[in-house]
């Protein structure tokens, strides 16, 4: 019986670390995705040449022609 009740405690245990590992992982990408997006930059790259056009906060001259300069 003592086995029993050793095996449940640590099922429950290994249960709570995954809970707590799974749910820390998730929080961590959450705000990871948030600060990106509000304060990183896009980079468009196209696979087969290699060319790449970084898309930044803010509106500059020229970024339409870039643009189509990668993607041709």
């Amino acid at each position: 019986m003592e086995i029993a009740n050793f095996l449940s405690s640590a099922i429950l245990v290994v249960t709570a670390a995954w809970i707590v590992f799974k749910l820390g992982r998730f929080l961590f990408y959450s705000v990871r995705f948030l600060y990106n997006s509000l304060y990183g930059d896009f980079v468009l790259t196209n696979p087969k040449t290699g060319r790449s056009v970084t898309l930044g906060r803010h509106h500059r001259d020229g970024l339409a022609e870039e643009i189509l300069a990668v993607l041709e």
